[in-house]
């Protein structure tokens, strides 16, 4: 499936875990969207890197480096700069929201997954385009936001 520029949509996942990834894949795979997954936050980065990810789905808690740190990372680089991320988690603390927020995220998807909550937050995320992540929370854009699901 493309996206709005008619580029392959790619969505970069990382998780510690192979049976969420697997969940992930499977979920996005069948909207004809390309899955990457990777098994820590310096794995995705790499990836990030190279691909270059639609959309790029953090889990919080990874061994070598938390899904906050991604994030600012991601959020570092110039080109991953404005790619949307999310947050996959189970945390459902208001600290958990916040450092989500600092850190340059967009969006959390809480653990259990459900599927077509995923899906429509995909969609939302890979459909209109970003800018830098300050400027979004500054004018209120809903990409600015966290939503909890």
């Amino acid at each position: 499936m493309v996206g709005p520029s008619s580029a392959p949509v790619i969505v970069l996942a990382a998780d510690d875990n192979p049976n969420n990834l697997r969940l992930l894949e499977a979920i996005i795979d069948s909207q004809g969207y390309t899955f990457f997954g990777a098994r820590s936050g310096h794995e995705c980065l790499a990836w990030a890197a190279r691909l270059p990810p639609s959309l790029v789905i953090l889990d919080v808690e990874m061994p070598d480096m938390d899904g906050y740190e991604t994030c600012r990372r991601l959020r570092a680089n110039e080109g991953t700069r404005r790619t949307p991320v999310a947050f996959f988690t189970a945390h459902r603390r208001n600290e958990d929201l916040r450092l989500g927020l600092a850190a340059g995220g967009n969006d959390f998807l809480l653990k259990p997954i459900d599927p077509a909550k995923l899906l429509s937050r995909v969609e939302r995320l890979i459909r209109a385009p970003l800018t830098a992540p300050s400027a979004a929370k500054k004018k209120s854009d809903p990409h600015g936001a966290i939503v909890w699901v």
